[in-house]
């Protein structure tokens, strides 16, 4: 959450409206509950917006002020991932309730507008109801056509516009200069004339007003006068005034429409959000609407005020949203045999729209996919739901649920749960082991592998050869076994799906996920040459397609080499240039990795008490994004290694206390903590020396067995690697030091230990990078550490 908001942009003029202002912002300064009540068309949203500018202007709320628009919500059910989603708070768990929001709430100082809620009175009343109760610094204004009745509420009612007082002449004259129509003083009357006729409604008024482009003050009155524009067929409380007046203005707008204008209208209300051109054009393309004419049709009804036109942050192109009440009245206008048929074709829009961007989010447009489908997602979800009533289309929900999860969107987003509640729906309407393997990958890469053996063992019966679930079951062993040598086995198999991908040739998405996979896993469970080369395959692979958000997943992974088999200086600074990538996209699951890796990447450095601070700042990352990095068994490994040497270092207390620092900081604070280079001062000295030739640990430790006599089949089953493995490293090694063959490697090394007992290299950093070498049983089965341990000292320190 950023600490200003996120209201609307103004994109035209708050006129009048003083005396509510100051009415309700002084009930706000003493209730924290307040609803602004009223009928549809009567500014309640305008008011609402102007209040949360005004406190938001005056620093009035040190966390902002937030708004949730809730026209577009059906599912009661939804409601408090609706006002998550709104605020920017990532929603990745499995329970749909309020807990997380509470806990994100909980601490926060700020405004939250809830905007339409009069479809959702009784869910409204508990979110607002627990929210208030458990959120101290919390204050909600609600709009809505009813009051909310929960306990506490303060009503102010939004009246129409005045019409002796000027307001409402005041708006009309503000609206028609923006249609360039030169009015004067000798039209007063008329305008006021048109105000009363209209109750003041500031709706009613703007539509009028946009029409003075095309007709006369005076043609406009004499027509809304006319009574031929009858009330339209509407609910109980059609009768009321301001009622009729809005469904006469509606009326009236609609008779001036052309009649694709008018056709237009009515099918995009099965628009729940805003949309696009491309949208617009998919799903009202048909009988009456040419597709090349869509864009006029469209600039039409922006002129008339029907539809308001915004720009995109993403793609910069326009969009279009309706009000609701322009949008239920447009949906009266539908003819009941179209109804099917056009949100058939909102569903199938989208359901394209969802299958392109899992084909194409590993490219040049990954990161815009990821704002685009941001956008869409209310629509997404509303064509999930129309597929899931229809029985004979219950598998295009269960394809576009799964096309979400290949975007990798949700996870960007942070809206994993979100995913699993669809993914969870489709398999309720048409089981199948798809499903299941993706809501067990979900689940297995948020550390949650409990929760995903279920789903794992019904895939394995419903279709134990389904390729997801090969892919699935890799993961699973990779992240959740307990014992690092039965996890090695994993590293194979994503090899082998990973082939198969390739050869495929049209998922490269999916190949680079495997492949991400395969170059972590050899990372933390294989040898050191097999994770230089597909950490280094991985860097061009996404260099090659352009990937920005893949590529930063590029460099966290080489960092982990680097921290695992290399420098751990290089670690830092890839994750730190990964992190700064990650920030500016707006992704919300990379930070917490990334986190991690400069924490332990700080803790080789020897800045400990730094380390113990990120790490702090990593907790709260992790509980934000809802990951349990101890749930994922070869980073928790590593954090336990690293946690022993900084408490070794620190000593409990302030270790401890350098935890909570870091856990008290401010997410800004933490990135900026992350992202400061690392001072020199900070840093301690490691203790360690070159080894002899440049060797690395793992190259050094291969020279001794060789020294000793070992085939290479023979230093594979001790190192457990291949034996073309250790063969292949030895060669290099013979290279590297410019050694003929393996004889002359082991007489360099015993040269080695004779300058060694000569006094020619200190004993206490030979044996601490050995230790170093060896520390957690590094590429051997931990049976065998003691022993070889044992046997790497004694022959060190010589008879």
């Amino acid at each position: 959450m950023s600490g200003r908001g996120n209201l609307p942009a103004e994109t035209t003029t708050f006129v009048g409206r003083e005396t509510l202002l100051a009415e309700t912002g002084g009930r706000l300064r003493q209730a924290r509950l307040v609803t602004l009540t009223g009928t549809g068309g009567v500014g309640k949203t305008r008011a609402a917006v102007q209040l949360g500018r005004q406190a938001r202007d005056a620093g009035v709320y040190r966390h902002g002020v937030w708004m949730v628009s809730l026209a577009g919500l059906k599912d009661p059910g939804l409601l408090a991932r609706t006002v998550a989603q709104s605020l920017d708070i990532v929603d990745n768990s499995r329970e749909a309730g309020l807990a997380h929001l509470i806990e994100s709430l909980r601490d926060k100082h700020l405004l939250l507008i809830l905007d339409n809620c009069e479809h959702l009175l009784a869910a409204a009343q508990h979110l607002v109801h627990d929210l208030l109760r458990a959120c101290d610094g919390l204050t909600v204004l609600t709009t809505s056509r009813e009051r909310i009745g929960t306990y506490g509420e303060h009503i102010v009612r939004v009246p129409p516009l005045g019409v002796t007082e000027g307001e409402a002449v005041r708006l009309f004259l503000d609206r028609a200069g923006a249609t360039g129509a030169e009015l004067d003083d000798s039209q007063l009357g008329e305008i006021t004339e048109l105000c009363h006729l209209l109750d003041g409604l500031p709706l009613a008024i703007e539509l009028a007003a946009a029409r003075l482009g095309e007709l006369s003050l005076t043609d406009i009155l004499e027509q809304l006068v006319d009574r031929r524009f009858s009330l339209l067929v509407g609910g109980d409380d059609m009768g009321l005034p301001h009622h009729q007046t809005l469904q006469r203005a509606f009326e009236w707008s609609a008779a001036h429409c052309s009649p694709g204008e008018k056709l237009l209208w009515s099918r995009l209300s099965v628009f729940p959000a805003n949309f696009s051109r491309a949208a617009a054009e998919a799903v009202c393309t048909g009988e009456g609407i040419d597709r090349e004419d869509v864009l006029d049709l469209l600039t039409g009804l922006v002129r008339k005020s029907i539809l308001i036109a915004e720009p995109s942050p993403v793609s910069r192109r326009t969009r279009y949203r309706m009000l609701e009440t322009v949008a239920q009245f447009g949906a009266r206008m539908l003819a009941p045999d179209e109804r099917v048929p056009v949100r058939q074709a909102h569903a199938d829009h989208y359901r394209d729209l969802i299958a392109e961007a899992a084909r194409d989010w590993f490219s040049p447009h990954e990161v815009r996919w990821m704002g685009t489908l941001r956008e869409e997602w209310q629509n997404i979800r509303v064509a999930i739901a129309f597929y899931l009533s229809q029985p004979a289309q219950v598998e295009f929900a269960a394809q576009l649920a799964i096309d979400v999860g290949r975007t990798r969107f949700a996870t960007f987003a942070g809206l994993l749960g979100q995913t699993l509640d669809l993914l969870e729906n489709a398999y309720r309407a048409q089981p199948s082991a798809a499903i299941l393997a993706h809501r067990a990958w979900i689940l297995l890469v948020q550390g949650d592998a409990e929760a995903a053996a279920p789903h794992l063992r019904q895939a394995r019966i419903l279709a134990p050869h389904d390729p997801q679930l090969l892919y699935t079951e890799a993961a699973h062993q990779f992240l959740a076994e307990e014992n690092p040598v039965r996890a090695k086995g994993c590293v194979a198999t994503f090899r082998v799906v990973l082939d198969q991908l390739i050869a495929d040739g049209d998922t490269p998405g999916d190949a680079h996920m495997v492949e991400l996979f395969y170059a972590m896993s050899a990372c933390f469970l294989g040898d050191r040459d097999t994770a230089d080369r597909s950490t280094r395959g991985l860097l061009t692979s996404v260099e090659e397609h352009h990937a920005e958000w893949s590529g930063s997943w590029a460099l966290w992974t080489r960092g982990l080499f680097e921290l695992l088999h290399g420098e751990p200086h290089q670690a830092y600074l890839l994750a730190q240039q990964a992190l700064a990538t990650q920030h500016d996209i707006g992704d919300t699951w990379g930070p917490a990795f990334n986190l991690w890796l400069l924490a332990c990447a700080t803790a080789e450095l020897g800045a400990h008490q730094r380390a113990a601070r990120l790490f702090g700042g990593h907790w709260s990352q992790e509980r934000t994004s809802r990951i349990r990095f101890a749930g994922l068994r070869p980073w928790a490994r590593v954090r336990e290694k690293i946690d022993r040497r900084i408490r070794q270092a620190l000593g409990d207390d302030e270790y401890t206390a350098e935890l909570a620092r870091g856990a008290a900081l401010r997410p800004e604070q933490v990135l900026a903590l992350a992202l400061e280079p690392l001072p020199a001062a900070e840093r301690k000295p490691s203790g360690k020396q070159a080894l002899p030739g440049g060797l690395t640990k793992q190259e050094y430790t291969i020279a001794g067995l060789v020294a000793d006599g070992l085939t290479s089949k023979q230093i594979g089953e001790r190192l457990f690697i291949s034996p073309r493995t250790a063969d292949r490293h030895v060669v290099n090694i013979r290279a590297k030091l410019g050694l003929p063959n393996r004889l002359a490697l082991a007489a360099w090394h015993h040269e080695q230990i004779r300058r060694f007992e000569r006094g020619g290299i200190d004993p206490g950093p030979v044996e601490r990078a050995l230790d170093a070498a060896l520390e957690g049983g590094d590429m051997m089965a931990p049976a065998l550490y003691d022993e070889y341990v044992r046997v790497e000292r004694d022959r060190y320190r010589g008879p």
